[in-house]
């Protein structure tokens, strides 16, 4: 078991050995307590303010929560609404330090997994940075960029923000509620309280909240083919026979769920590797049918062969109507403010 894994266990289990870590609280509490308490006190002087509404997109818990459809759904659904959005992001694993601005020909190992994956499925101009206001003023450079959507950054004070949607794992929760490294936590609970909306994706978990909370589905559509993207693949056709899951993932485990929920068959294997994995082709060899994320085969499509029995699934979120209408009348607030 890898360390990440024996993490997730402890901080989502009724009790675990991360308990011990109990006195290092005492170092990290106040930390993040002053750091959001300096953030509200002098917000406009440490903060980037930008002429644009900037809308983030984040979670309180470390590993996988949802944001990825969240973002591609959200920008999906500004389009609809006659707006051009942009996203930032920070781009784990990447070459390199600087500021770039994702194309077609750009690669994984250039801007990293995801903004490369929200690039292409979302077909908005993608922003790269490890600090975030360099990653907004690329785009605020862009003409027709009229609104700015921040892949993670809850927590990146330096970067000012209009709207908070943070998202919160259906099945998972909170976990122990103990901030790092006892649990999960990057703040305390009670910061939901002060976000503008909280998401999850799935059922909707039990948490002491009542405003703005709203849960959506994630719809799988459709099987496509890691190297020939034109051949796809019929939902059903996962139940016709055994597969092996592959994940590099925060929260392979819901994707797997997720899977069986659509007839992956019981007997399917699983090989999980951690968040942000630089897949290679010995990682997949010893697997015959293979099926990950989307997110994961940007990183795998360039050493596939036509011949690999390797799929990935196309997913998309399912917005409610009232999330989106309320959204719609904050964003218009928002727009009226900064004019």
């Amino acid at each position: 078991m890898s360390l990440e894994q024996s993490l997730t266990r402890s901080w989502y289990g009724s009790y675990g050995w991360t308990w011990a870590l109990t006195p290092l609280l005492l170092l990290t509490v106040p930390v993040i307590q002053c750091k959001r308490k300096k953030y509200l006190a002098q917000r406009l002087s440490i903060s980037y303010q930008s002429k644009l509404p900037v809308i983030i997109v984040g979670n309180i818990t470390v590993g996988g929560t949802g944001k990825s459809p969240m973002v591609i759904a959200l920008a999906d659904w500004l389009k609809q609404q006659g707006y051009s959005p942009g996203i930032v992001t920070r781009g784990h694993k990447r070459s390199s330090d600087e500021v770039m601005l994702v194309g077609h020909s750009s690669s994984a190992a250039d801007v990293g997994d995801e903004p490369l994956m929200l690039f292409r499925r979302s077909d908005c101009p993608v922003a790269v940075s490890t600090k975030r206001v360099q990653a907004i003023q690329a785009l605020e450079r862009l003409e027709h960029v009229d609104v700015i959507i921040s892949d993670d950054g809850l927590q990146h004070y330096a970067m000012d923000r209009n709207i908070e949607i943070v998202m919160v794992d259906a099945k998972r929760g909170l976990g122990n509620n103990m901030l790092l490294p006892v649990g999960p936590l990057r703040e305390p609970a009670s910061r939901l309280n002060h976000a503008d909306y909280i998401f999850s994706i799935g059922d909707e978990p039990k948490l002491d909240i009542t405003q703005h909370y709203f849960h959506g589905k994630l719809a799988l559509n459709r099987l496509v083919h890691i190297k020939d993207k034109a051949r796809t693949r019929p939902l059903t056709d996962l139940g016709c026979k055994s597969w092996t899951v592959v994940a590099g993932i925060g929260n392979p485990a819901r994707f797997l769920e997720t899977l069986e929920g659509y007839g992956l068959p019981h007997n399917s294997t699983n090989h999980f590797f951690s968040d942000h994995h630089h897949f290679m082709r010995s990682d997949l060899l010893p697997f015959e049918s293979v099926i990950m994320t989307e997110k994961d085969a940007v990183k795998v499509e360039g050493f596939a062969n036509s011949e690999d029995d390797w799929w990935f699934v196309a997913a998309e979120l399912e917005l409610p109507l009232e999330f989106t209408r309320q959204l719609d009348e904050q964003i218009k607030q928002v727009i009226k403010q900064k004019k």
